[in-house]
């Protein structure tokens, strides 16, 4: 990688591919905002890393199940306690709330989700209250304790920890309890109750989170840092702690350059105002106050290839000016606390990856931590769900009153099967029960299973869930027989090979469509309308070759011609027809016979062709433009079940009576049929002398 030369700037384009040499810029031109400084935060936080700290031994708590899965099979996978207001986002996960406020994606994918417009899961909401109602109860005081916490009501949040039983794994109550006990400048509690959480969840990011706010309300802004990009190792999502890290960053820097450079060569004196009154009065260690003016801003050559990010020696500079303010080598500040007190924080400032590396030639500290864990984990054990508490009526669909089938939950929270939210929608674009808009669904078409209703169907309904399943199967395979119970679209007139284009906008055929792509036949039949039967006795089966959804729930299919059938006996199907049918095919012919109806083909062939080239040109670019150019002859007469291709092409395209040419359908016999077609041409082209 290249570094420019000291003393002059790069390219354009590399000061805008460096985040630092950007930072300095705007530092330069006085316009820093704190949401600006995100490429410095990441430059901070590989460079935390690859000095051995965060998450270079310690790896992020595991999570058993995207769809909450804790300890238990209703407990959050990202703070694995029992959720709290259950919110299942769009792909089918589901998480506390609290757990989705660390950003704006979900915890488990990565799915963007939009917490705004989301609602709690009613069912799972249902089933916590009716299943663990000590579990709800402690929950609801938990966000109380959290909502006290937010609004600085510190007294009030620690008399309502008095009423509670905190139990060794109610590890986020304790950090409300040290958050609170911050707010009330009783730092030694504070910070013995944040040890604690963090060396019980020594791989959860909302603990060092929650201990990095706690150090900031000390005055302790190096250690902070260090706890928030701690955070970030062990979760690079975590949005809060990258904004607090900015804001940092922004209070420390607000200064011009030259501000800065002076309070560093003031040796024995404070940093300026501005930074005193944004940090609060720190001074440099001893070790630092004799270093010289070139050793600050100079920094070695093996340290610009330590970075990651772009190593121009600006760049540098600045990175390193960054470590020396916020105290990741050089500064030592606790400003509030005593001198015996900063000496325990100056031993506890090791990262657990330290720690571990410490603590591994005695057992001791081993086994404690691992006792930890099993405490941690054995309040799990208490939230059994056993047979008497599974009622299978409270995981029934609203609308089919049957048990859920691939259960889809919706943004305002009500969950419905899958096939069943899809018909509603057929006829409506809103929630079937609340009347919310659901157009997203038909604008995406995305439908996402609840992952953890699913599973808890599965779990403890598992005989009910088989029979669901196979009167599901046995619905769907009677779907899919072509020869009984067809679908028919009725609609227009149809011919074998020939493209038929199709706007669907009805529900019932919506929902006919639908099912043909999921049984995989792909097929359905096409009739013209009958008055006194609803449909005609024949028709031809169309072929689904792609469809396009329009954002209403319309769709534009487009299909072609398959084989020409008979039908055999009429029915309905949730709104549309079916029937039970019998394909046609032409009856072959051989001898002299064949000979005489290959020269009558190629007799009808040739006057088609003429009839076609004396079209006028707008009729002839208007029939190319809708069902493309003549089929070529046919080397094979009787090969096609159905005769030639260009047939059925010169039938779709003559303008004739529909009940004429349903007369040519239902032929079985090529020779009648280019008899009647030759009737037709003739018909047109001596209507044609007439009119010259």
């Amino acid at each position: 990688m290249s570094v420019a030369p000291s003393g002059r700037m790069g390219s354009a384009q590399t000061r805008d591919s460096d985040p630092i040499a950007s930072t300095q810029t705007r530092l330069a031109a006085g316009s820093l905002r704190p949401e600006q400084l995100g490429g410095l935060v990441q430059c901070l936080l590989y460079h935390f890393k690859r000095g051995g700290h965060g998450a270079g031994t310690l790896e992020p708590e595991p999570r058993h199940r995207l769809a909450g899965g804790g300890g238990g099979l209703l407990d959050c996978g990202g703070c694995r306690e029992p959720l709290a207001q259950p919110v299942t986002l769009r792909c089918g996960h589901t998480w506390c709330r609290h757990c989705l406020r660390r950003g704006p994606r979900c915890p488990g994918c990565g799915e963007a989700a939009d917490l705004q417009s989301l609602r709690p899961n009613v069912i799972l909401s249902h089933l916590m209250a009716k299943w663990f109602p000590a579990e709800v109860r402690r929950t609801r005081d938990r966000i109380r304790l959290e909502e006290l916490v937010a609004q600085c009501r510190f007294p009030e949040a620690l008399r309502l920890l008095e009423q509670l039983e905190l139990k060794p794994s109610d590890v986020a109550l304790q950090s409300y309890r040290a958050e609170s006990y911050a707010g009330l400048r009783l730092f030694k509690e504070a910070i013995e109750d944040m040890e604690a959480v963090c060396s019980r969840r020594p791989a959860w990011p909302e603990g060092y989170f929650r201990k990095a706010r706690v150090l900031y309300t000390m005055g302790l802004v190096d250690e902070a840092v260090q706890s928030f990009l701690q955070c970030l190792a062990l979760d690079e999502d975590f949005t809060q702690a990258k904004v607090e890290v900015e804001k940092i960053l922004c209070d420390l820097l607000s200064p011009v350059l030259e501000n800065v450079k002076e309070g560093f060569l003031h040796r024995n004196k404070d940093l300026p105002a501005h930074v005193s009154t944004s940090v609060g009065c720190f001074q440099m260690a001893p070790n630092s106050a004799e270093l010289k003016d070139d050793e600050m801003l100079n920094v070695p050559n093996s340290a610009e290839e330590e970075l990651a990010c772009p190593s121009q020696t600006h760049s540098v500079q600045l990175l390193h000016r960054v470590e020396y303010l916020v105290g990741l080598k050089k500064i030592s500040s606790a400003p509030l606390l005593s001198c015996q007190e900063k000496a325990v924080l100056t031993k506890r400032k090791l990262t657990f990856s330290d720690q571990e590396i410490k603590e591994t030639g005695d057992g001791k500290s081993k086994h404690q931590k691992q006792d930890a864990e099993q405490l941690f984990h054995s309040s799990s054990s208490e939230r059994i769900i056993t047979k008497d508490l599974i009622d299978a009526s409270d995981f029934e669909c609203s609308l089919c009153m049957r048990l859920f089938l691939e259960p889809i939950t919706t943004p305002c929270g009500h969950t419905f099967c899958k096939g069943c939210l899809e018909r509603s929608l057929d006829h409506n674009p809103l929630c079937p029960l609340c009347k919310d808009s659901l157009k997203e669904y038909l604008e995406n078409r995305k439908y996402a299973v609840t992952y953890l209703l699913e599973e808890v169907i599965a779990r403890y309904l598992s005989e009910e869930l088989r029979e669901r399943q196979r009167i599901h199967d046995e619905e769907t395979a009677e779907l899919s027989n072509l020869t009984k119970s067809v679908p028919i679209f009725v609609c227009t007139m149809a011919y074998p090979t020939v493209p038929c284009p199709l706007h669907v906008f009805e529900p019932r055929y919506r929902l006919m469509i639908r099912r043909c792509f999921e049984t995989g036949t792909k097929r359905f039949g096409m009739c013209i309308s009958d008055p006194h039967n609803g449909f005609t006795d024949y028709g031809c089966m169309l072929h689904i070759r792609n469809i396009h959804f329009l954002p209403d729930g319309r769709s534009i299919v487009d299909t072609v011609g398959g084989s020409c059938f008979k039908v055999l006996q009429r029915g309905q199907k949730d709104g549309y027809y079916i029937a039970n049918i019998e394909y046609l095919k032409d009856v072959k012919v051989t001898g002299e016979e064949l000979d005489k109806l290959m020269d009558l083909h190629d007799e009808v062939y040739a006057q088609a062709c003429r009839w076609f080239q004396n079209l006028k040109s707008r009729f002839h670019i208007q029939i190319l433009q809708h069902f493309g150019p003549m089929p070529e002859r046919e080397t094979d007469l009787q090969g096609p079940p159905n005769g030639p291709a260009w047939c059925w092409w010169l039938l779709a395209v003559l303008p004739v009576d529909p009940k004429y040419q349903l007369s040519v359908l239902s032929m079985t016999s090529l020779k009648n049929r280019l008899i009647k077609i030759q009737k037709i041409l003739t018909y047109f082209s001596s209507a044609r002398d007439q009119s010259k």
